[in-house]
């Protein structure tokens, strides 16, 4: 009784372990074909600096808002 237990604890651990390695391997690929296929668009600097200034006085705005 205690070897089947034994077998079927191996078995089992087994069976967990590939099912892990299999879902980081297919995780990998996948981030490597999303990556490739549908990059991430890259923005200006100078377009991405303005958006920043104005969120930042929004959100400054806000909070004088809030306090008075």
């Amino acid at each position: 009784m205690i070897a089947q237990g034994l077998v079927l604890t191996v078995v089992g651990m087994t069976v967990v372990f590939l099912f892990l390695a299999l879902l980081v391997i297919l995780m990998t690929v996948l981030s490597a074909v999303v990556t490739r296929y549908f990059p991430e668009p890259v923005m200006d600097v100078a377009e991405s600096s303005g958006s920043k200034n104005a969120e930042i006085a929004a959100v400054i705005a806000a909070v004088k808002a809030y306090i008075s």
